[in-house]
């Protein structure tokens, strides 16, 4: 049996936000084909509705389970609060790392994924490690597998 990851809080609502609107493009055809050919319309186009309506209901239910689901992973919680430094004499020498200053809103971003909100300035930029030395010029390298 294959194993199977976590799911996340929204997918089943997720699975019939696209069944209800593949439903819905269904019926928008029909509607525009029974008003560019003549026939009554008033069903498909009402029925059309209903669909709109299933889709904008099914998609305050998905926000709302996504503000109250706050996950470990950062899918669906609230913004981690931007912590500021504290004020620091000012000098010409030094000048913050572009990837952790903020932008002019006060907000460090930095991009997760479609719908995961990053822990703001968390992670701290790692040291580069020095390249090593080599001993003398490299010649040609010939393997037995190189023919």
């Amino acid at each position: 049996m294959a194993q199977r990851g976590p799911t996340r809080p929204t997918a089943r609502i997720e699975e019939a936000l696209g069944f209800v609107g593949m439903f819905g493009v269904l019926f928008l055809g029909v509607t525009v084909f029974c008003e560019v050919t003549g026939r009554p319309a008033l069903g498909w186009a009402l029925t059309l509705l209903v669909c709109v309506l299933g889709v904008v209901a099914l998609d305050r239910w998905r926000v709302s389970v996504l503000r109250r689901t706050a996950s470990a992973d950062g899918i669906g919680g609230v913004p981690a609060p931007v912590r500021r430094p504290a004020a620091a004499p000012s000098s010409s020498s030094s000048s913050p790392s572009p990837s952790s200053s903020p932008s002019s809103g006060g907000r460090v971003h930095r991009h997760v994924g479609w719908d995961e909100l990053a822990p703001a300035g968390r992670r701290q930029a790692h040291a580069t490690r020095p390249a090593p030395a080599q001993a003398g010029p490299v010649g040609d390298v010939t393997r037995p597998s190189d023919g």
